[in-house]
Order: C-alpha cells, then sequence, then structure tokens
C-alpha cells in the first residue's frame, strides 16, 4: 500500500494563486487543497491535520481549525470550502480560524510575577531570622557522685561445702563469622513509552496526543517524516490521538530497516521466545532490534517491536 508522503515544488519559479491550482493539478495533488502548507513554504502539500498548516489563500496567513482541515482541505471536496471559493486575499472567516487564547499566556504571567514575589519574600524572611544558626553549646552540668546504700542480705551456706572461689570465670569470646555478601542481580530498564529501545538502531514507542504531528516528531527525534512512515506497519494517516506509532531516532534514510509493528505486554512471565512463537517472526532478529536476550521476562505495560515488511517506500 502506498502512502503520499509531500510533494515539493520549484520554489524559485514565481507562481501566482491561480497558478498554485493548475501547479496542484500537474503534480497530481487533486486530492487535497493546494493553498493548504507551511508558513515558511508557501507550495508545500501537507497530508495530515496540524496546528503548523496555514491557509495562504488569505490575508494574513491563517491556522484553519484542525476539524476543518481533516473534513474540507485534506479532502477532494476543497473546492466546497467557502474560503476557496471566495477572492482571494480576504480574512479567514472566524469560524474556520484555530483560535489561540491570549488570555491564558496572560494568566500564566501574572502568576508567574506572583510566584517570584513569594518566593522572594520567603528568602529574604530566611535571611533575616536566619533559623539555621545554632545557639551557643553550654557546658553540661556535673553530675552528682553516685552514693553508696548499705543493702542488709542474707547468705545461707552448707555447713559441710568447702568455700569456693566465688570469682566467675571470664566467658569465652564468641568468634566472628564471615558474612556473606550478595552478588548484586543486575536489572533492566523496562522498554515502556517513550524509553529508548535498541542499540545500534534506536527507536520509541509513543503515544499521539492532541495537536501532534509526524513533522513534529521529525523535528524533534532528528528524522523525516517518510523515514517515520517507513518503519510503521500499516500506518494511518493522518494520525489520530492516542494511536501508538514508532519513532525512529537520528535517522535520515530508513536504509535496510523492516517496518515494526508495535505490540504491549499484558501477561505476567511472557519472553521474547514467546513472542517471536505467536507471531512467527525469526527469534534473532526480535532479539537484536528490541535489544533483548530470548528469555528475558517482559513485564506487563512494555513494548516490543515486531519486525514486519515495510509497506511504505519512497525515492529518496
Amino acid at each position: 500500500m502506498m502512502i503520499s508522503g509531500y510533494s515539493w515544488h520549484n520554489s524559485e519559479k514565481p507562481m501566482t494563486k491561480q497558478g498554485r491550482e493548475i501547479e496542484a493539478v500537474n503534480s497530481g495533488q487533486e486530492d487535497k487543497c493546494p493553498y493548504l502548507g507551511l508558513p515558511e513554504d508557501a507550495y508545500s502539500v501537507q497530508d495530515y491535520p496540524s496546528i503548523y498548516n496555514v491557509c495562504h489563500h488569505v490575508v494574513p496567513t491563517a491556522v484553519p481549525k484542525l476539524s476543518h482541515q481533516v473534513k474540507s482541505c485534506l479532502t477532494p471536496g476543497f473546492s466546497h470550502c467557502p474560503v476557496f471559493s471566495a477572492d482571494p486575499d480576504q480574512k479567514m472567516p472566524l469560524e474556520l480560524a484555530m483560535r489561540f487564547n491570549p488570555k491564558v499566556s496572560r494568566q500564566l504571567g501574572w502568576g508567574g510575577l506572583g510566584l517570584a514575589a513569594v518566593i522572594g519574600l520567603l528568602v529574604l524572611f530566611l535571611l533575616v531570622s536566619r533559623p539555621w544558626k545554632t545557639a551557643p553549646i553550654s557546658s553540661p552540668s556535673p553530675l552528682p557522685a553516685p552514693t553508696s546504700t548499705n543493702i542488709p542480705f542474707l547468705i545461707i551456706r552448707d555447713a559441710s561445702a568447702t568455700p569456693e572461689n566465688t570469682a566467675a570465670a571470664p566467658a569465652p569470646t564468641p568468634t566472628a563469622e564471615p558474612t556473606s555478601t550478595p552478588t548484586p542481580v543486575a536489572t533492566r530498564t523496562p522498554h515502556t513509552l517513550d524509553v529508548v529501545i535498541g542499540s545500534q538502531d534506536q527507536f520509541i514507542v509513543h503515544r499521539v496526543s492532541s495537536g501532534e504531528s509526524i513533522q513534529l516528531y521529525a523535528t524533534l527525534h532528528k528524522t523525516n517524516p517518510n523515514v517515520i512512515k517507513s518503519v510503521n506497519y500499516n500506518l494511518v494517516v493522518p494520525i489520530w490521538v492516542d494511536s501508538i506509532i514508532v519513532i525512529p531516532l537520528n535517522r535520515t534514510d530508513p536504509g535496510d530497516l523492516p517496518a515494526f509493528e508495535p505490540y504491549g505486554i499484558a501477561d505476567e512471565g511472557m519472553t521474547l521466545r514467546d513472542i517471536a512463537n505467536k507471531f512467527g517472526v525469526d527469534l534473532d532478529t526480535l532479539a537484536r532490534y528490541n535489544d533483548l536476550l530470548p528469555d528475558d521476562i517482559l513485564v506487563p505495560g512494555e513494548w516490543v517491536l515486531i519486525p514486519r515488511e515495510r509497506t511504505y517506500w519512497y525515492r529518496y
């Protein structure tokens, strides 16, 4: 199954807005709005909803709502969009524009000033009161000398007994026995979400949050969107909130990497050998990409990368 990626146009040629539509048709991009793209690259064509997509048909450029991007901008029915059919260089209608609430930042700013003031007063109080300064140590009063008290007692002796030396023999000193030092047991960090998996080829398994995109992951982890699409088995684009995605780290070319299907561990006592038998994959390949031994015990909540045949290819 081919998943469309980016279609980059030659930015050296100046293009009119009508020319943009002609260019989009000639390049086969008839299934999404030609005016939707990145702020710094007006001729890019995105294939997923994002807060970084702006509409270049309006002045000033504005971000359409994510719901409008999904239902109109990124579908073949983009021509029914009221912005597309309107005259160019108009403002984005308020009901279609992504709203960024400036009150939140102002509230956060006042809150930060208040917190800084409280911290300053607390530091001033500590400098003035100096609670850590200890009082001078006074010499202890001499303890009263113990007084001897004559305690009457009665000794009963056997008349036939021979006086014995009453001094008790010293008790034998016990010999100290050597204590065994326990051997430390090596532990490993479970491969939970956002924990690095692998040594030579490194990945993380991530749960998608609202507002995130493949382009954002590529920027944060020094890779690119096409590599991310290549290493994910049957990836659904655009990505949806709470879906699970595999992100390669510091890699700009997928090379000979397979695609990976993330598998979450739910049962106690499973091993990598059990996973290989369950999914019918090569145990050595499974162990290499997950940086685990075949009989390592997996814990619930841990994630394993199942190697699969790659379904997405693109020209480098």
